[in-house]
């Protein structure tokens, strides 16, 4: 197996293994999106190949301070053959190459397990939310004074 950057060419075999898995959202996952990703200096965006063959995928981000998984997936017929921990293990050295002290992970609870025994382990204190839009967390930010509490809350979210 290889590991290597997510390349453009990749676009069609990604797609179709995040759909098998149920984690396509075009707009989140769509071509232009994995355009995007692949051109952020930030994002460590890897495929796992197998034969010539895209089987796994996984992105995540370092912002110079914290990183983040945001997305494993791997075909479903080469799940549970050590391609999910391989992605995992080389994507931390990537972030551990780039200075990062740690790695965190947005995990579902199909996933769970599968984090737990690669290192990871729950917060307690945190809740994942997301927002439909960014256009409606901006909406609803107009209406908190720059200096509230509450806009202050709504905006800075730590997970450590």
């Amino acid at each position: 197996m290889e590991i290597r950057n997510f390349e453009l060419k990749d676009i069609n075999k990604v797609i179709e293994i995040l759909k098998l898995n149920d984690q396509y959202l075009p707009l989140l996952e769509g071509p232009e999106a994995m355009k995007r990703v692949s051109e952020c200096e930030a994002a460590v965006y890897l495929v796992a190949e197998e034969d010539c063959e895209v089987v796994g995928v996984i992105k995540g981000i370092y912002d110079g301070s914290r990183t983040l998984i945001h997305q494993i997936s791997v075909h479903p017929k080469y799940q549970k053959h050590g391609v999910g921990s391989a992605l995992v293990q080389e994507i931390a050295r990537r972030f551990k190459e780039m200075g990062a002290p740690s790695v965190a992970v947005t995990a579902s609870t199909k996933s769970k397990g599968f984090f737990e025994k690669s290192g990871f382990r729950e917060l307690t204190h945190a809740v994942f939310m997301v927002a439909d839009s960014v256009d409606e967390v901006v909406e609803k930010g107009k209406h908190y004074s720059k200096n509230s509490q509450l806009y202050a809350s709504l905006f800075s979210f730590s997970m450590f």
